[in-house]
């Protein structure tokens, strides 16, 4: 029965806190198309779309020098926090939504990118670069909306097109629980990376509760 609560106990230590996962599209490469079953990274699979442009969800390599950055200065790494200038930061690839069939990535001004995950996670944060206001990012459990943000002057990252002074937005989702996120942006701007964690799971609980009980068995016996 210790076994069993040990196992039980590792089970759902490891399913709850094991699994975070930063998903920033680095193992893709510069103008790679994401779609039905992308495979994200650390066992995560979404279905990846995008409405405006040519409805396409492109890899944007925002390291000074590509492509990516010549068609658009405003996505090149690094970035500052746009509410604590102390923070700053560089980005690899970053995901938009794309505008032209030709001519390598480059973000369209206003669109969208959705992500059908394959089961529900526990979302942590979210990074979006050079967003506007009024851009916002929203997480839903099925049809239901559980959490909403929108940006205001406070927290927009628009800067212009001075690559000095390129800013990101830090989202805190603290745990809310979902399976499609969408992200909608009043103009140009992309989506640098997120963090998310599984879902514990019932069965391990369950588990718990079993190695829990046969643990006090064991104990009333010995005592008896």
């Amino acid at each position: 029965m210790k076994k069993l609560f040990a196992t039980a106990l590792f089970c759902t230590v490891f399913a709850s806190a094991a699994s975070a996962v930063t998903i920033n599209f680095e193992d893709f490469d510069e103008g790679d198309v994401l779609g039905i079953g992308t495979d994200l990274g650390g066992g995560i699979l979404a279905d990846v779309t995008a409405i405006g442009g040519i409805a396409q969800a492109v890899v944007f390599d925002t390291a000074s020098g590509t492509v990516s950055a010549g068609n658009d200065p405003d996505l090149t790494s690094p970035f500052t926090n746009a509410e604590d200038s102390s923070d700053r930061r560089g980005f690899g690839n970053a995901l938009i939504v794309q505008e032209n069939a030709t001519g390598g990535p480059d973000d369209v001004v206003g669109g969208s990118l959705i992500f059908n995950f394959d089961a529900l996670w526990s979302f942590a944060s979210l990074f979006l670069l050079d967003a506007e206001v009024g851009t916002s990012a929203t997480l839903f459990n099925g049809s239901d909306e559980v959490a909403s943000f929108t940006l205001d002057r406070s927290n927009e990252s628009e800067t212009g097109s001075n690559p000095n002074n390129n800013e990101f937005t830090l989202l805190g989702f603290a745990g809310a629980v979902g399976d499609t996120l969408r992200i909608d942006f009043a103009g140009s701007g992309a989506l640098g990376e997120f963090e998310l964690s599984a879902v514990p799971l019932p069965a391990a609980f369950s588990l718990l509760l079993a190695g829990l009980g046969g643990l006090v068995l064991v104990r009333r016996r010995q005592t008896a």
